[in-house]
């Protein structure tokens, strides 16, 4: 050791030897399996479809039921066919990855609504239930399915990737 600072080249040399226009004209590298997993989980968020079907078939005591929350009773008829619209129109459009990232945000927020506002505000709240799982967890699950498809996009197996000839 000379006392001498290494070279600066020395220094993760691995990021300085590529060309920089050979990783451009590269396309992007997913793997199949990637693709499949996005499609898989988009298309898991169909599970929400037949509650928003249960609540337009039953749109009057639905509005009843959102007009006895704090939130929900400022404008009842808005606020029930907004939730129950969204139910229905979001998982469709996440299941054939159309306008993936905004419809899964806005699904993640809805049912991030719905277990704040339904679940955790009831008088009777707890944590856990008698069998031990948490109290709307299925609300929390719906969240945890759409929130990543927020952040990842649908993939190529989509009419978003269609429409932006591939980008995500």
């Amino acid at each position: 050791m000379s006392g001498q600072p290494p070279h600066p080249e020395d220094y993760h040399r691995e990021m300085y030897d590529w060309d920089e226009d050979e990783r451009l004209d590269r396309p992007e590298a997913h793997s199949r399996g990637l693709d499949f997993g996005l499609l898989v989980l988009r298309l898991a968020t169909l599970l929400l479809v037949p509650h928003g079907v249960h609540k337009l078939l039953d749109m009057s005591a639905f509005t009843r039921s959102v007009a006895d929350n704090v939130v929900g009773a400022v404008a009842p008829e808005l606020v029930a066919w907004l939730v129950a619209l969204g139910q229905v129109g979001l998982p469709v459009l996440l299941a054939v990855g159309l306008f993936t990232r905004p419809a899964a945000f806005l699904a993640a927020a809805l049912m991030a609504g719905i277990w704040a506002l339904a679940v955790v505000t009831r008088f009777d709240y707890t944590l856990l239930t008698p069998t031990g799982g948490l109290t709307g967890e299925n609300a929390l699950l719906l969240v945890g399915l759409t929130l990543p498809l927020t952040f990842t996009g649908a993939g190529r197996w989509s009419l978003d990737s269609m429409r932006t000839d591939g980008r995500p």
